[in-house]
């Protein structure tokens, strides 16, 4: 028997699909949220959650074509990164535990033109505001600690064919 919590109303899970894309000279695609605390060191890889029911796979494709206007094929799994739960604070509402998924999406075609999502409703603010192409060497300016390791990873694991495990960027198997 599960303890801690009743199988009829397990606890939350965030999943979140996220596409590695690169230009010819190897630099990573990048994107910034307009949420984010610290907006010169936010960017990330493109891509979100996981609607309700929707499967990792198809999160990544549907939310890569979101923010960056690019409608290419997907690739293989590069790596599966967990993030633990966050708890609640008088600063936020915390977050639950999460799986992000990074999936290869190739280069992108030096002509293609990448666009960012208007706002949804009027009123409102655009969810991403900038994109950088980003060698590995100016991914520490722009990116949180554990993204940066996740983009190394996912790298490594496009070059070598393996699926990279990871806890917070950390390397948990290869």
């Amino acid at each position: 028997m599960h303890k801690g919590y009743k199988v009829v109303k397990p606890p939350p899970v965030r999943i979140g699909g996220q596409g590695l894309l690169t230009d010819a000279e190897g630099r990573t695609l990048t994107v910034r949220p307009t949420y984010a605390e610290d907006p010169d060191h936010s960017y990330q890889l493109a891509g979100g959650h996981a609607l309700e029911n929707e499967w990792y796979g198809h999160a990544a494709v549907r939310e890569v074509d979101e923010e960056t206007g690019l409608s290419l094929s997907r690739g293989r799994l590069l790596v599966i990164d967990f993030i633990g739960a966050k708890p609640p604070s008088e600063k936020d509402e915390g977050r639950a535990a999460g799986y992000n998924f990074v999936l290869d999406f190739g280069t992108v075609p030096a002509d293609a033109e990448i666009r960012l999502p208007a706002p949804s409703g009027a009123g409102e603010s655009p969810e991403l505001d900038h994109y950088l192409f980003l060698a590995d060497d100016e991914l520490e300016a722009h990116c949180q600690d554990y993204m940066v390791k996740r983009i190394l990873w996912a790298k490594r694991a496009r070059v070598s064919g393996r699926t990279a495990e990871l806890r917070r960027g950390e390397l948990v198997a290869w």
